[in-house]
């Protein structure tokens, strides 16, 4: 039963979280000045010293290149001072160079039209909304997509035309296909269900390039009043936990409200993705392939979607519900109520489903308060809906987004696995050099490792970045090849910022006076473009590669003998996490996101539409809205499938210790985007 609510006057207040009253809400926030990049589109830009290059290259996209180099504040009687709008006061133009600039923008633009529609209760609401949005834009603990922040609030901060918010498309190279549950009941009845006509219409495969086909499974679209709208914004869900590994719940609930509530100012589709969930379960010891990994997984996106929807409906009561759930309204608050069914674990009490739904599993949740709190604003959300409407009818959506993870230099997007256990970070002269990720680090220390088994196990996965003692190729074998101290010391210097020795040990590190003079190297060799200096040496790519694994790791714990053999799993990371444990991931996230799970499969041609039939089959029979297949000719094998549902135990050579909270933002590595293959859950007819 609904329950009725009172209307509220105003927007409940913002908590000072992570700001203070009467202290700006930057100065504990050290920046930098990015002065290695930077042209008339993507201008330089100061930013937190915790940003990496390629974060500030993606914000550089939302930077304005022409702005008046001089501005006025307008006074307003009625508007608080820090809110007045601005205008030009001459004829000179700039460009924003601060990232500062480009936040207080589009946060200040957003606060004066709260103002000015009434929705603060007072200066003081006002200002903590201000501070806590622009502190958690600037320590990316939230992120909105750069295409969007370019045009937001240069009327309120420039005096400048705003151009309409353009809303994400999908690529349209692929092809788009919709399955039916009648499609999928006809392909079962055959014979050989995997070459029934619906594969074989669905899945044409090409004779040497890639291929790819978006299937969208209409029927549970459908149910759930699904569409497809690509995520906006991010919530990095990393640092928001508490020393103990519990999740700081009241962190995440006003991260989610404050990006509902600014891209609702900004008229902007407010449709949220969680960044960096698989490198949060692995620092708690969770498995990504787990039953308590999902769970927790599931509770995450759960509570973030009814902090939308709650968010979406209070704005909905002060400023009207929107044109989506005005058209739709039955079919939408009918999906809700089932996403309530869903959160408090009903297994078949669901309305108008053809599908079941993967209930949260209350049972394997490694954080119950989180769970019960998922609940408690599920009950919220759908009484606020009820009462209010909604402004926004999609508020969250998994599918990856380039500008997003490039921004927040994310490990994972959604319900992505990790792409890789290392991290690439910057020395102080922007040099890159790759890590172990510190989430892996933080698993290590949980699961009762002592501290020099996690320092071997941390150089076996990400490397020694050093030749000192590396097998074939070290300090004593390239000095009987010639190789003097120094010269050395320059190669050692270096193996840290590249990915491979031979680009380490180069006539231009080695010094090509010294190759010439003293390793009396042609010039004509020298010059050639495709010169290998090892391989002048002697040095066979054995050799070389043997030497690569020792500087650069294996990338992987899977045959570290230093890691207990029931942990190794934890450590899985980009293709050794299977399609299964994929859709096993995205089905028990699937009934508390709005949108899709984007999950992806890359298959070989060789037994391709087998394959991909039986992962849209599990896909379809756990309850996915949609999933994506490609057909890639460079794939010569199956996927690799690794799964477990055992729960992962503290190494037995030493005792669990208290785990520390990731403080510092982890930098990555252009984003790879990619997904795999999963398994499926009992179709029931409700």
């Amino acid at each position: 039963m609904i329950k009725s609510v009172k209307k509220p006057a105003f927007l409940p207040p913002f908590a000072r979280l992570t700001t203070r009253v009467d202290h700006d809400a930057y100065a504990d926030i050290p920046f930098q000045y990015a002065d290695g990049f930077g042209d008339e589109t993507s201008p330089a830009l100061t930013a937190p010293a915790t940003w990496g290059t390629l974060a500030i290259e993606t914000m550089a996209q939302a930077a304005r290149a022409d702005i008046p180099a001089d501005i006025d504040a307008v006074e307003e009687n009625t508007v608080p001072s820090w809110l007045w709008k601005h205008r030009s006061r001459g004829p000179r133009r700039a460009a924003e160079s601060d990232t500062r600039q480009i936040v207080d923008r589009v946060v200040g633009a957003a606060a004066a039209k709260a103002w000015s529609l009434h929705l603060f209760s007072s200066e003081k609401h006002a200002r903590a909304f201000y501070d806590e949005a622009r502190y958690a834009l600037m320590q990316r603990h939230i992120a909105v997509a750069p295409a969007l922040l370019r045009d937001w609030g240069a009327a309120w901060a420039y005096d400048m035309p705003e151009t309409p918010a353009s809303r994400p498309s999908r690529s349209s190279a692929t092809r788009q296909t919709a399955l039916s549950n009648a499609d999928i009941d006809a392909a079962m009845n055959k014979a050989d269900a995997t070459h029934a006509p619906v594969w074989k219409k669905l899945f044409v495969l090409p004779a040497k390039q890639e291929s790819r086909v978006d299937l969208t499974l209409t029927d549970i679209a459908r149910d759930w009043a699904a569409q497809s709208t690509p995520a906006t914004a991010a919530i990095d869900v990393l640092p928001m936990r508490h020393n103990d590994g519990s999740i700081n719940i009241d962190a995440l609930k006003q991260a989610a409200r404050i990006l509902t509530v600014l891209l609702d100012l900004h008229d902007a589709p407010a449709t949220v993705t969680l960044a960096n969930v698989a490198p949060l379960l692995l620092a708690l010891g969770l498995g990504y392939d787990s039953e308590s990994g999902r769970a927790l997984a599931a509770s995450l996106a759960a509570l973030v979607t009814a902090e939308c929807y709650a968010a979406s409906a209070e704005m909905a009561a002060l400023r009207g519900p929107g044109a989506a759930f005005t058209a739709g309204s039955d079919d939408i608050l009918r999906a809700l109520r089932n996403r309530r069914r869903a959160v408090h674990g009903d297994s078949n009490d669901y309305e108008k489903l053809s599908v079941r739904p993967v209930a949260l599993s209350l049972k394997n949740c490694p954080d119950l308060t989180l769970a019960a709190e998922a609940q408690q604003r599920w009950d919220d959300a759908v009484t606020r809906a009820h009462a209010f409407g909604l402004r926004a009818v999609q508020v969250t959506d998994f599918t990856p987004s380039p500008a997003l993870a490039m921004l927040m230099q994310s490990a994972s997007q959604g319900c992505e696995p990790m792409r890789s256990l290392t991290v690439m970070t910057e020395g102080d002269v922007g040099l890159l050099h790759s890590a172990l990720h510190p989430a892996a680090a933080e698993a290590l220390s949980r699961l009762g490792y002592p501290r020099g088994t996690a320092k071997e196990t941390a150089r076996h996965i990400a490397g020694a970045k050093s030749l000192a003692h590396a097998p074939a190729i070290n300090a004593k074998t390239l000095r009987a090849r010639g190789i003097d101290a120094a010269a050395f010391e320059r190669i050692e210097s270096y193996l840290p910022h590249v990915d491979s020795v031979r680009l380490a040990v180069t006539p231009w590190i080695v010094g090509l006076d010294y190759c010439r003079d003293i390793l009396k190297i042609p010039a004509r060799l020298l010059d050639a473009p495709r010169f290998d200096l090892l391989a002048h040496l002697g040095i066979d790519d054995a050799d070389i590669a043997a030497a690569d694994r020792h500087c650069y790791g294996h990338g992987t714990a899977r045959n570290c003998k230093l890691v207990h053999l029931r942990h190794r799993v934890l450590f899985s990371s980009g293709n050794e996490t299977g399609i299964d444990a994929r859709i096993r991931m995205a089905a028990a996230v699937q009934p508390f996101i709005s949108g899709d799970t984007g999950i992806t499969a890359s298959l070989p041609l060789a037994r391709g539409r087998e394959q991909a039939a039986a992962i849209v089959m599990d896909a379809w029979k756990r309850g996915l809205k949609s999933l994506s297949v490609i057909f890639d000719p460079a794939l010569a094998a199956p996927v690799a499938r690794v799964s477990t549902a055992r729960k992962i135990k503290p190494a037995p050579h030493a005792p669990a210790r208290p785990s520390h909270s990731l403080s510092r933002r982890t930098k990555t590595a252009k984003t790879t985007l990619h997904v795999a293959r999963k398994s499926g859950e009992r179709r029931a007819k409700i």
